[in-house]
């Protein structure tokens, strides 16, 4: 268990992640066992974009027929961006939201949500085709409003890298299903079209 030390530093690590900016800021990590639980950068640096073409929003969507004039056989993306701590020794790390909600029939018609790390420094339209930086993996349903997905490796990737931010992409295994009804997985708590801080966290279980 942490002690009541690691516990105070921990509290002072979660009062900097909640602050704003343009970029995400570094998190120390305390010593000790303690698990960190750090909330999505929100705001310009996450968004959707379509599989197969340049675009860009502020959602957090992921599915097929975004809306009536999205081309057929195309899908849509997420992407989210975490500070990570300064920590040598991740035990696990782990991607969750409890701000899904669904439009059709996703996760039966798409196949898995998966997450995989990726690597860029402006969220924007070209991101469209950016490449993985890490194996993807299946996110769980764990209720009607909450997925999670084990992104260790990952984050031990970006950490090994000496990155002080990771990024993720949320897709479907399957693009599209082309029977021209919208299957979407949308993550967020009053408005489908703003993207917040804390719609996602990252917690990390550290040494």
């Amino acid at each position: 268990m942490a002690s009541a030390k690691v516990t105070a530093l921990l509290s002072l690590i979660l009062m900097a992640a909640a602050c704003g900016g343009a970029n995400p800021t570094a998190v120390s990590a305390p010593t000790g066992e303690a698990e960190i639980t750090i909330s999505n950068h929100g705001a310009a640096m996450e968004g959707h974009t379509p599989t197969g073409f340049a675009g860009s929003g502020t959602g957090l969507f992921v599915g097929d027929n975004l809306n009536s004039s999205f081309p057929e056989g195309q899908g849509v993306q997420t992407y989210l961006t975490f500070a990570i701590p300064n920590a040598p020794a991740i035990d696990r790390a782990v991607l969750t939201s409890d701000a899904l909600h669904t439009t059709g029939a996703p996760f039966e018609d798409l196949g898995d949500l998966l997450a995989e790390r990726v690597e860029y420094d402006t969220f924007g339209r070209e991101l469209f085709d950016l490449g993985a930086a890490s194996t993807a993996v299946r996110c769980n349903v764990t209720n009607d409003t909450t997925i999670e997905c084990d992104v260790t490796a990952a984050v031990q990737g970006a950490i090994s890298q000496g990155l002080d931010s990771t990024q993720f992409r949320l897709r479907f295994e399957e693009v599209a299903d082309n029977d021209g009804q919208a299957d979407l997985a949308l993550f967020y708590r009053t408005d489908s079209n703003t993207n917040e801080r804390g719609l996602f966290t990252l917690r990390i279980t550290t040494q």
